[in-house]
This record gives C-alpha cells, structure tokens and sequence, in this order.
C-alpha cells in the first residue's frame, strides 16, 4: 500500500474542561491548559505529515491522539452531570452542534466555491457527494466505499479529512446512552462503568487487528468500530478515578515518558497498512499517560512570547486548523502544474492557514459556543437543521452542475478517465498479485519445458511490467512467470518484512527456490519507498543476501532499477494541464530523487557474476526527460504503476537487454536435454 497516502486527520477537539484532582473528570471542572498543549501536539503532527514537514514521517498518529483526547473530555463530562443530576442528552447534543457545526459548515462552504472551478467534472460530482455525506455524518464510509490499493490520491479530496469527524459524531450516538446505562447499572459499585467501557474496548482493539490481519485496511482505517477503542481509552482514564501522580519527579517523568511515546511514532512510523493497529498503542497510551500526568496541576500565568502560551493557542484553534488545512493544502496543488508544493510554498501556506485557522476560531467558533450566536437550544438546533438542509440542497445542485462538462473539460477527462484504470487483468489481480494470504497461485510459477523460463518477483512495481515483457518477448521461446504482492519487496529475509501477508509471501518464494530452478529471476520493487531514510542501507543488505542465495544456486539476476515515479497521479497532472492549456513538461512532473536513488543503488549493487542491474531511467528517460505519454495514454494511471500501453514502452526499451541472456538461457536448457538424453542412453563405444 506504498502509495495509498493515509489521510490520517483527526477530529474535533471536544470542549476544554478537565479534572483538577483525580484522573476522572468526575470532580472538578475547569479549563487545562496541558491539553491545549497535546491539542497541538496532535494538529501539528497532522498538518506537518501532510505538508511534508522533515522527519515527519508518521505524523497521522495525531488522529490517535486527538481521539483518545475526546474520549476522555466528554466522558468525564458526562459522567460528572450524571452524578450531579444534571445531565440531558438534549444539551450534550447542542454543546456537539455549537461545537463541530458551524466551522465545519462554513469550510464546506468555502471550498465548494473553488471546487466548482478546479475540479474536473468527475471529482466535482464527488466533491459535493462527499459534502452531502460531511452534513449526515457518514463521511468515514463514503470514502471507505470508495478506498483501495490504487485508489485515487488522498489530496485529490478536499473533504477527506471529515472521516474523523464521522467516527466522533457516529462515537458521540453511542457513548452517552453507554456511560448513562453504566452509571444507572453501577448505582454504588463503582467499578462497573470501567468494566464495561474495558470490555467494549478491547473488543473494539481485537476488531482492529483481526480486520488489519485478514487484509481489510481500509475497514480498519476507516469505520467506527475498529476505532472506538481509542475513545474508549480516554474515556477509562475519565472514569477510573485514578490518583494525581505526586508532584516532582513523578509528574515530570510520567510526562516525560509520554513524550517519547508519542514521538517516537511521530518522527519514525512509516504509513502502511499495519495501521492504527498495533500501530497506535505507543501514541494513544502516550496521549493518555500526558492527560494523566497533568492531572492536579495548576494552570500558572506565562509570558506572551512564551513558547508554552503558544502551543495553548496553537491547541485552542487547532479544530479550525484542522478543517482549513487540508482543503487549502489541496487547492494550493491544483494550482501548481506538476501538483506539488515546493518547502517555501508548504511553509507559506502554513502560515495562511494558521491565518485562516485563528479567524475561523475568534469570529465563526467562539460566538456559537459562547451563545452570543443561537443564544438559546432552540436557536442552535433550528439553525443547525436550516444550514444542514443548506448543505444538502446545495450538494444536489453542484452535484446536478457536474454533468456540465465544457470542451476543454471533456478534453481533460479524457485523461482523468485513467484514474480509474482496471489494472486487474493487466496485473493478473488475485492471483499472481493480491492475495488475500500472501501466497501467490501454484500456476503462476509453474515453468513451461523446452522454453526460456523467466521468473518475475516483487510488488506492484513488478507486476506493472509483466504486460510488457509479455509484449516484447516471444511466447513460443519464452515463459514469463510472476510472483508479486502489494508492498512486499522480493527478499527471502521474512522478518524484515513488516506485513502479515509479505512474511508469508517470503517464506513461500524461499520454499519455492529451494525446488526449482528458473532460467532468470527479474527483480524489481518500489525502490524509493523501500529506501526511505534510514532504511537504504538494510534494503541494500536484504537485496545482497537475496541475490547471494540465488547465484549460489546457479539462477542468474536482473534487477530493474526504480520505476519512473511522479510528482502526483499522472492522469490528474495531465488532466489539469489540458484544462488549463498548460504544455506538460517532465520536469515539473517527474520526481527528481529517483534519479538519484537510480545513482545510488547502482554503485551500491554492481554488476557481477550472475547480477545485471538495469536502469529503467537510462533507458527512457533520455537527459532526465522521462515520457509522460505512450500512445496517447497515460504512461501510469496513477503516480508510478504502468498502464498496458506505457508497461510496453517501458519494456520495448528494456526488454532487448534481456534477449541476449535469454538466448544463452535456450542453449544452456537445450545442451542440459542433450546431456541428460545422453546419459539415459548409456555409454557406448564406436
């Protein structure tokens, strides 16, 4: 799932106030400012991830933490009016309203006026589709529906950060009347609620990893059940009534430790599919320990300029940062011809954003949840249903409007229709590719007598050139055999891979080579992924051993260099260039670090006895121009896997270089059948 870029955007925040003494939110209430902080912590790590901050590599944690944050406030407020008496499901669903509502409604709003000019028609109609599921709080299954291995690039959806809000809302349905039961049911027992809210979330962290094992990401990612557990974390601290860590060296390391758990996965975890998972524990135990840490601790007066009285701010606005990033993150892309931002652009938008963030918060906020807006209930549902119903219709007219498609509009769609590319038959999808237990079927490494039998191995940046070698190598001499999954790169070191599905993929091949014996191996993989600093140097190693074991067994080796990759999805890049009369220029569209990988992996893995390596960029990318088109088509349909037309131009370029081994491969076959035919004869003497 290299390229499925996991919006990981987390939800609102929930209110500000939080216990004085006890880990619960059952005794005091009053405003914290150490959750301002983590507020920020996680809004930060969020916007950093998505604006490609250095050394954030695992910045979409921040959702984990945000909802372990809302857990713990809401519930702590719950449970206190209940206790006290006070408690109505009318009024925590008006603080809900006066809280998620108007902001998100108001940014909705705003981005429908660029979505109606940037889009193509196509991603119009979905924007507007997405509004409509944004207002009924089913955002998270609108783009779960609509989710996959190749599925269309996350910052090519505006409202795709709204899942998380869905999860909330959808959470927000079940945990009062859950919390209201418990307290009913616990009268004087105590302990009951935090029974139940355990017993719910461990099946909620068992769901999760039983949908991430059986291969449904998306499932895991996505849906409220899979993520209750990280509400439901926050909601045992709200509850437990834990006792304040004693002052000093206590609070300070308890705080301090929390830190390292949440950092840790923020600056090195990678996004894949083994997320949340296993994935989030370290950032949501760290969130939870950080809340209780600050438990009993006084708020003191600070500095303006004080670096801690910013984080505050930072945290107080962060709802409105979140929903403003990600739409004006988008739109400032589309306005590029090559879709991406340069690190003075990424750094002036962030400041655009906190900009917009701060007014959103002080003038559309503020005045809803203070009531100086909607003062009464009454008002605040009344408007809300009114703009709600706003939304909707607006949604049903922009949604009509899409079907308006100008010249220059069908002429982009022409391309964006590749967005939708079905690559299953070209990558022989759920067989030689894509299996659900990481095995590929027996007959795609089946060996055909009396031909040059070639053995192609690795992810989806293998199996994008199985058409082409098939294309440009003859059927009646040659037999092309595959072996490919989903991120998995072809090494036979199992551990090194980090999925279920590639540790078994591994162990398969390894039983597979210790059988046979092909006439080739071509390896190839998604490179710069697997290179990711700092993991070049343990890729290179797992290749070295790999290619060892193989040579050792007398089975020559090619290994494609890294694919052509761009700097967003192809077709959308072109798609917009036409739309906008742009000529298309690889070097605005093509990412420049391949080529230095390309450099890298060559002298880290040269030539030698039973090793070609071949370097796809040399080969068609004549002076770093790489081809952008093949017949009119799209070279890939998204940002680096091949269409049938571009996978034959590649290997129109590079299959000539296989031709001559492969001959050699014929003869070598044909002398061992002489051989053999010999030796069941008998030796004679003439």
């Amino acid at each position: 799932m290299s390229r499925f870029r996991q919006a990981a955007i987390f939800s609102s925040a929930s209110g500000r106030p939080g216990p004085a003494r006890v880990a619960g939110a059952s005794t005091s209430l009053g405003p914290r400012e150490d959750i301002d902080w983590l507020r920020a912590i996680a809004v930060l790590a969020v916007v950093g991830f998505h604006f490609e901050a250095p050394a954030i590599f695992g910045g979409f944690v921040g959702v984990d933490i945000f909802f372990v944050i809302s857990g713990y406030l809401i519930t702590g407020i719950i449970s206190a009016e209940i206790v006290s008496g006070q408690f109505s499901f009318a009024r925590f669903y008006e603080r809900r309203a006066r809280r998620l509502l108007p902001a998100l409604y108001v940014m909705v709003a705003c981005a429908a006026i660029p979505a109606s000019h940037e889009l193509l028609s196509s991603e119009r109609a979905e924007f507007f589709e997405s509004a409509a599921a944004v207002v009924t709080f089913t955002s998270n299954v609108f783009f779960w529906l609509r989710s996959g291995y190749f599925d269309h690039a996350a910052v090519e959806k505006p409202l795709l950060h709204t899942w998380s809000l869905a999860v909330e809302e959808q959470f927000y349905l079940v945990l009062p009347v859950v919390v209201w039961g418990g307290r009913l049911l616990a009268q004087r027992r105590r302990l009951v609620l935090p029974g139940v809210l355990a017993l719910f979330a461990a099946g909620s962290f068992a769901l999760g990893l039983l949908l991430l094992r059986n291969g449904a990401f998306a499932s895991a990612f996505f849906l409220s059940p899979p993520r209750a557990w990280e509400f439901l974390l926050g909601s045992l601290l709200a509850v437990s009534r834990l006792p304040a860590p004693p002052p000093g060296v206590v609070q300070r390391a308890a705080r301090g430790l929390s830190l390292i758990l949440m950092a840790i996965p923020i600056l090195a975890l990678r996004p894949g599919p083994s997320s949340p998972g296993l994935n989030a524990l370290a950032p949501c135990l760290g969130a939870a320990l950080f809340l209780w840490s600050g438990t009993g601790v006084a708020n003191v007066p600070r500095h303006r300029m004080s670096p801690l009285k910013w984080a505050a701010f930072v945290g107080r606005i962060s709802y409105s940062l979140y929903l403003w990033h990600w739409p004006l993150f988008a739109f400032a892309r589309f306005a590029k011809p090559g879709l991406a931002l340069d690190g003075w652009e990424r750094a002036g938008l962030f400041v655009l954003t906190v900009a917009v963030a701060t007014l959103s918060w002080r003038y559309v906020e503020q005045p809803f949840r203070t009531r100086q807006l909607a003062a009464t209930p009454r008002a605040a549902f009344s408007l809300a249903a009114l703009a709600s119903l706003l939304l909707l219709a607006g949604s049903g007219v922009g949604l009509l409007g899409s079907g308006a498609v100008s010249e220059a509009d069908r002429a982009a769609q022409r391309f964006d229709a590749y967005n939708s590319y079905d690559m299953k038959p070209l990558y022989r999808y759920g067989a030689c590719f894509t299996t659900p237990d990481g095995r590929v079927a027996e007959d795609c490494l089946r060996p055909v007598s009396g031909k040059t039998n070639i053995l192609l191995w690795g992810d989806s940046f293998a199996a994008h050139y199985f058409h082409g070698l098939r294309a440009h190598l003859d059927p009646k001499t040659v037999h092309i055999m595959q072996a490919s999954q989903p991120t998995c790169m072809p090494t036979f070191s199992a551990e090194t891979q980090g999925v279920g599905v590639c540790r078994a993929f591994a162990v398969q091949m390894g039983e597979y080579f210790a059988q046979a014996r092909p006439d080739l191996v071509v390896m190839s993989a998604d490179w710069l992924e697997n290179a990711r600093p700092p993991r070049f140097a343990g890729m290179v190693r797992d290749l070295r051993r790999t290619i060892g074991r193989l040579r050792e067994a007398g089975i020559p080796v090619v290994l494609f260099g890294p694919s052509v990759q761009f700097r967003a999805r192809l077709p959308s890049m072109l798609a917009r260039a036409t739309l906008r009369g742009v000529t298309p220029e690889s070097a605005a569209f093509v990412r420049s670090d391949i080529f230095a990988l390309d450099a890298a992996m060559q002298a880290a893995l040269p030539p030698r006895e039973g090793l070609s390596y071949v370097s796809i960029l040399s080969a068609i990318c004549e002076d770093r121009r790489c081809p952008l088109t093949a017949s009119n088509v799209p070279l890939s349909f998204d940002h680096a896997h091949l269409t049938a037309e571009g996978s034959e131009h590649v290997m129109a370029a590079v299959a000539p270089r296989l031709l001559p081994d492969t001959t050699d491969f014929s003869s070598r076959e044909q002398a061992r059948e002489r051989s053999d035919q010999a030796g069941d004869s008998g030796t004679r003497d003439d």
